[in-house]
């Protein structure tokens, strides 16, 4: 209450400021002893002139005398008034002095009509943030301000038909959100120039009051159009919902406020210029009290949602509209000051020149000041940009996807400050997969809510919702319930059409602030990388649920070449052993032990990006370039750039793989190899110690490289260990990652078992890990060692 007692004082403080702005730039001046609207209507005389009210005087005197020098002012003017029988007759009028503040006196009602109601766009702002309610209202005491100094001065005709007009847009705007739509902002930029332009021309032709009751009238029909549709769309929609109680109630009352609010503009078009039938003015003022407690009645649920928020291209497009209507009224002073008078008559040829220009750079523009606010709002923002930094590092982390969502969703806590995060999804999405204590939520997909936010397509901010009932109320209930701001949608990455996969509810600020810009952005970004997360977790799962499947094909040519290994007769002095599990029917890992000599042997271990059918083709295939080579009598090194030529040549990129190979020399007793992206080759000495030799070189199938091997020297008793990832990245029943360094543990602590035991105990060392989890990654190791001679 404090705050709102504050923000009411400072918005009286900028009516004042205002209000003396405008009267610090006025004259004393002479004038008719009544005043005028550019109709001809005569409204707030004195007491010698009581008769007047309400009635007509010719505009073309009315004119005559506002194109006159004050210097050549009688003390007399002739005026034809309008008398009851149609006729025009005319009257003298002595001459009066009007003194700047005479304004409080003579106006005193206005102004507080005009301060009551930037009070109550202040008390909408600050309730709702609601940045079109607080301009409408905002708009519409400017209107009555400036109205008073037309009147009084003859002067402010800029700001009046400036609001006047974008008061009519607003009221247009207010159609979609009193039925709690989403508003087409795409309108807002051509609106705000039309106004702008409108303005411009009614401030050049102050002097024809024909034209400006024209363009007065013009405006006054479009917000007395747009409020009939307005008002006709709300009574649509009580009969069609038929709400009850409070929500009926609701409805009425916001009915009558848009009734009384189009009956001025309408008793000004159809009743001859005379607003209500000549009604008094406390009348007037009683109206237009009653006008404001409707409205306030009909939506004040809505107010007590601090939720709105203002996006980005929002304010593009009111930083644009800032900027063409100053660099406009710029060119047209200057050119008023170059050019001699006959100029303003052709004034056309400039606005059609200004408006081509406008269409030709206006998208560069719109897309700079998006890259500037983006930078400014956003990237300059240290808190957001770790935020993000660590997003990007959590989804390259060798975590399951479960880890993942849960570390993005804890991020996104404590980045925006926000109470909690939820992504709801349809029931049928993900069906067979438990995600409790993930912040997942099922809907039925056929529910009306899933309904609504699939064919809505936009971000939904749950104040909107306050305006409607039937569905509307319970979308509202439903996000209100969980505590829920904002509802992002996640769109459906591997779609050429913008599918909905999810929805991303976010809740409010622990803070009770707003979003701000770089927060919104930060959102956007979250929300992108949640859909991707999102569709890898819906082909994960779809791999998973095929195993069954694919354990049922008998293809046996692929299984005997990727299942089955192919084992060489002994080689002198070398002692092996190994396990290869696949996760699915057919291993993405490449196995591979061929003898060269009596001496020697080949071992290759890769790792083919993907599980399944289609990485047991490519093992396959490799499996026969390798033997093809290897007959032809190629050397390591250009084994190795064959196979990567293979991958550049057949999948342009689109695929790669890892390897792992070497020639073991039993005579020399050396191991040559080289490793193309795979995880660091073991070495155990005798004593026990573990060496890694971590050192890589570039990925098979991603560019040319001219691959060089590395040599170790080993002793009698020495141990070599190669293993793929799915070795390391075997997750437990509570999400803990097995990784090296439990392998190098496990090795140490079975530094005493031959090579043909170690796999099978690690083996076993693997299933009690992972306990009753499945296994989601190919399992490949092999250990190799000297005999004695």
């Amino acid at each position: 209450m404090r705050e709102l007692a504050i923000t009411i004082f400072s918005a009286f403080l900028f009516f004042l400021l205002l209000f003396f702005s405008f009267i610090g730039i006025q004259q004393t001046t002479t004038r008719l002893p009544f005043f005028y609207y550019s109709s001809g209507l005569i409204i707030n005389v004195g007491e010698d002139n009581k008769d007047l009210w309400g009635k007509k005087a010719h505009k073309d005197d009315l004119t005559r005398f506002e194109k006159r020098e004050l210097s050549a002012f009688d003390d007399y003017y002739s005026v034809r008034i309008l008398d009851e029988e149609g006729n025009y007759k005319a009257r003298e009028f002595k001459l009066v002095q009007f003194q700047k503040l005479e304004i409080l006196n003579v106006f005193y009602f206005d102004l507080f009509l005009a301060f009551f109601t930037l009070i109550a766009a202040v008390y909408f702002y600050y309730s709702t943030r609601d940045g079109l309610i607080f301009a409408f209202f905002f708009n519409l005491g400017i209107t009555l301000l400036t109205s008073i100094f037309i009147l009084a001065y003859r002067n402010s005709i800029f700001p009046f038909f400036f609001s006047l007009y974008i008061g009519a847009f607003l009221n247009y705007h207010l159609i979609y959100r009193l039925r709690g739509k989403e508003i087409p902002s795409k309108w807002l930029l051509p609106q705000m120039i039309i106004a702008f332009v409108v303005a411009i021309v009614a401030s050049q032709e102050t002097t024809d009051m024909a034209l400006l009751e024209k363009m007065a009238t013009i405006a006054h029909g479009l917000n007395a159009t747009f409020g009939l549709v307005s008002l006709g769309m709300n009574f649509s929609d009580l009969i069609r919902i038929k709400p009850q109680n409070e929500a009926l109630f609701k409805r009425i009352s916001l009915l009558i406020s848009i009734g009384l609010y189009i009956s001025l503009p309408i008793s000004l078009i159809f009743f001859n210029g005379h607003p209500w039938f000549f009604a008094p003015r406390y009348l007037f003022f009683l109206t237009y009290v009653l006008f404001i407690i409707t409205f306030f009645y009909g939506t004040y649920r809505y107010t007590f949602v601090p939720s709105f928020v203002i996006f980005t291209p929002t304010i593009i497009t009111i930083v644009l509209v800032t900027l063409t209507a100053g660099l406009y009224g710029g060119i047209v002073l200057i050119l008023d000051f170059v050019f001699p008078v006959p100029y303003l008559k052709d004034r056309w040829f400039l606005n059609l020149l200004f408006l081509l220009i406008l269409t030709s750079y206006l998208i560069p523009i719109k897309l700079k000041t998006k890259q500037w606010i983006d930078y400014w709002f956003f990237e300059k923002n240290k808190t957001l940009s770790r935020g993000i930094d660590k997003i990007t590092e959590l989804i390259s982390s060798p975590i399951t996807m479960r880890k993942t969502i849960l570390s993005i969703n804890r991020t996104v806590m404590e980045t925006l400050n926000v109470s909690n995060i939820i992504i709801l999804i349809p029931g049928d999405q993900f069906a067979r997969t438990d995600l409790r204590n993930i912040n997942f939520m099922r809907i039925p997909s056929q529910s009306e809510i899933w309904n609504y936010f699939i064919n809505n397509d936009r971000v939904t901010v749950t104040s909107h919702l306050e305006y409607g009932i039937g569905l509307r109320e319970t979308l509202y209930n439903f996000l209100k319930g969980l505590g829920v701001q904002l509802a992002f949608p996640a769109y459906d990455l591997s779609s050429s059409k913008k599918n909905i996969k999810a929805m991303i509810l976010l809740g409010e600020k622990a803070d009770k602030k707003y979003f701000s810009i770089g927060e919104l952005k930060f959102i956007n970004e979250v929300v992108k990388i949640s859909g991707m997360l999102l569709e890898n977790y819906s082909l994960l799962e779809a791999e998973i649920q095929k195993r069954k499947i694919v354990r049922d094909i008998q293809t046996a040519s692929i299984v005997d070449n990727t299942l089955r290994l192919i084992l060489p007769s002994e080689i002198k002095n070398i002692e092996y052993g190994y396990i290869s599990k696949p996760a699915v029917g057919i291993s993405g890992d490449y196995l591979d032990i061929i003898p060269v000599s009596s001496s020697k042997m080949i071992i290759l271990l890769g790792d083919v990006a993907g599980h399944g059918l289609g990485t047991g083709f490519l093992v396959s295939a490799i499996k026969g370039i390798v033997r093809e080579q290897l007959r032809n009598g190629t050397s390591l090194e250009g084994l190795f750039r064959e196979i990567n030529s293979f991958f550049r040549a057949r999948y342009k990129g689109n695929e790669f793989m890892t390897l792992l190979g070497g020639v073991l020399d039993s005579k020399e007793k050396t191991f040559k190899f080289i490793n193309a992206g795979h995880l660091a080759l073991l070495e155990m000495e005798q004593n026990g110690n573990i060496i890694t030799h971590p050192k890589t070189q570039r990925v098979l199938g991603i560019m040319e490289t001219d691959y060089q091997a590395q040599e170790l020297r080993l002793q009698s008793g020495t141990k070599l260990f190669l293993f793929s990832d799915g070795i390391t990245e075997t997750f437990g029943e509570n999400e803990e990652l097995f990784g090296e360094e439990s392998l190098i543990e496990f090795l140490h602590f079975h530094d005493d078992l031959s090579v043909r035991e170690i796999p099978s105990a690690l083996e076993n060392k693997i299933l009690q890990f992972r306990g009753s989890k499945e296994q989601t990654d190919d399992i490949t190791f092999i250990g190799l060692s000297f005999r004695e001679n």
